[in-house]
């Protein structure tokens, strides 16, 4: 039997990159709000050691799918055609571990299959990006110099400005506080912002000393979740995971009641609200509506789509240190392809990044070599690590109904069954994938990298970022969502994640997109269920 707590006006289930944007903009609306996050409120000052291992191994990390205790397994996932699944527990979530990289969508992917126009979400991105705030750095790191070297060598020119229709490189909008000042000793409040020290994708915990809310990359942990607290009208409960939407129907319609959770000592609760967020993303959002026996219309957990990245690389000349600076300072965007950037990554993240593709081969391309490297091979390419420049390539991905998220059967942890999750890339995303990497391979040696030494890693496809599964849309035999994010069918019921994009934005970085959406559906919550 599960104990009832007192009622909200709004519960929100996750406190990750929009869960947490909705309680600040909810709370601060007037409303009583409480979040619901699986995982704990990390203190990036003691418990972020900028080690990669230790960060986010998906066995034991301090950022794995798991339960608190890091002692135990992982909570269980299936793949189908998928190689790695990140997905963070805790406030802030995935942005506890993303690049900060936060560009617009592509305009005319809004134009094209979301139930609104482009120019609706400006006002939104706006908010977001002084709120964070979102910049542009003034100064390039040499991986990011070197990678504008190469784009002007091989005639991609310069865009400006935040709203993209033509290719062209730019210097990378980015959620992060200003570049600091040399200091003497580099402590708070003698530095403060952005010490270049390359920890982004492991976690930030600089400047050194400061308050939480001045913690220089700003995953929602250390911007929203605090704007929120201090409304004094929000309340985050971590370690507890939510099990159940719970419904009532009345005089033929469908509502959400409540949600049943689980706390760490495995007790069960449940939790009444006047409107219910889920804010999961696209794994965990259609894993807990199927696992509710919420109405499936045929499209829950379809059309899931993930940028299917790849990873090319060059050796210089010259010590490169891509692990200095912020993780990417610089992008080149190519709408109707996707974009590919500058790309920092420690010797753990670069060594499996060149080492999971398929099966090596050689002369195919403008690479000496694409798949993966092991063994000796591997070595080699260790060895250079200082003088290698990555790029990271984003495809434009299309949702096809074989790309799902689903209950798989047989398998379960202590909260509900496992998902499901298939992938399969379309032959447009393929040949997009496949001119990107083309294209950067073209900027490295144009930037001086020895074009025997370019790789290509081929590599699976992994879920760094993910959209689709719960589709907004006016119809709701094709959607599961209507355009304020209110489900179809479930009143008081909403879904605001990724999960509801129609598409994949054009290829850009998803997290400004889905915090600009999840201001727009708090301003409508409000205005459909709390007006006066």
């Amino acid at each position: 039997m599960a104990t009832k707590t007192n009622m909200p006006d709004v519960l929100i289930v996750g406190a990750g990159g929009t869960g947490a944007v909705m309680a600040k903009e909810l709370a601060e609306a007037g409303l009583g709000v409480v979040v619901l996050e699986a995982g704990p409120w990390h203190d990036p000052q003691r418990e972020f050691n900028g080690l990669e291992w230790d960060m986010f191994n998906p066995f034991d990390s301090l950022f794995r799918w798991g339960p608190l205790d890091r002692t135990k397994t992982p909570w269980p996932r299936v793949r189908d055609g998928i190689g790695l699944l990140f997905q963070t527990p805790g406030v802030g979530g995935n942005t506890l571990h993303y690049g900060a990289n936060h560009p617009r969508a592509y305009m005319d992917s809004i134009e094209t299959d979301w139930p609104f126009r482009y120019r609706d979400l400006v006002p939104y991105y706006y908010k977001v990006e002084e709120t964070l705030p979102v910049q542009v750095p003034e100064i390039a790191a040499t991986k990011d110099e070197l990678f504008i070297k190469g784009c002007e060598a091989i005639g991609i020119g310069h865009v400006a400005g935040p709203d993209i229709r033509t290719s062209g490189w730019r210097m990378q909008p980015n959620a992060i506080l200003p570049i600091a000042e040399d200091a003497n000793p580099l402590v708070y409040p003698n530095t403060d912002g952005c010490v270049q020290c390359g920890e982004c994708i492991v976690g930030c915990r600089n400047a050194e000393g400061a308050p939480l809310e001045r913690t220089a990359k700003r995953s929602t942990n250390v911007s929203y979740a605090p704007l929120a607290l201090k409304t004094k009208r929000c309340e985050f409960r971590t370690g507890v995971f939510v099990t159940q939407i719970v419904t009532e129907e009345n005089e033929g319609t469908l509502r959400a009641r409540a949600v049943q959770y689980r706390e760490a000592d495995g007790s069960l609760k449940e939790q009444e609200a006047r409107v219910i967020v889920m804010a999961c993303g696209p794994v965990e959002t259609p894993r807990l509506w199927l696992s509710s026996g919420l109405p499936d219309n045929g499209h829950v957990g379809k059309y899931f789509t993930t940028h299917w990245f790849d990873y090319i690389t060059g050796v210089f000349p010259h010590e490169v240190n891509m692990f200095e600076g912020q993780t990417s300072m610089v992008r080149a965007e190519f709408p109707g392809y996707g974009f590919f950037e500058s790309q920092g990554a420690g010797p753990l993240t670069f060594a499996l990044a060149t080492s999971m593709g398929p099966k090596a081969v050689t002369g195919e391309g403008p690479w000496a070599l694409s798949g993966r490297t092991w063994g000796s091979a591997l070595k080699r390419r260790m060895e250079a690590y200082r003088r290698t420049l990555m790029l990271v390539v984003c495809v434009d991905d299309d949702g096809l109904a074989e790309s799902s998220v689903s209950l798989a059967p047989g398998v379960a942890d202590e909260n509900n069954p496992a998902p499901l999750v298939r992938y399969r890339a379309s032959d447009q995303t393929i040949r997009r994938r496949d001119w990107l990497s083309r294209r950067a391979a073209e900027v490295l040696i144009g930037a001086g990298a020895d074009p025997d030494s370019i790789h290509r890693a081929d590599a699976p496809a992994s879920t760094v970022h993910q959209h689709g599964t719960m589709r907004m849309g006016f119809d709701p035999s094709r959607s599961i969502v209507d355009p304020n994010g209110e489900a179809h069918g479930v009143a008081h019921l909403f879904i605001c994640d990724t999960s509801i994009f129609p598409n994949g934005i054009g290829g850009p970085n998803p997290t400004l997109t889905a915090q600009a959406v999840a201001t727009m559906i708090s301003e409508r919550i409000v205005a459909r269920y709390f007006a006066e």
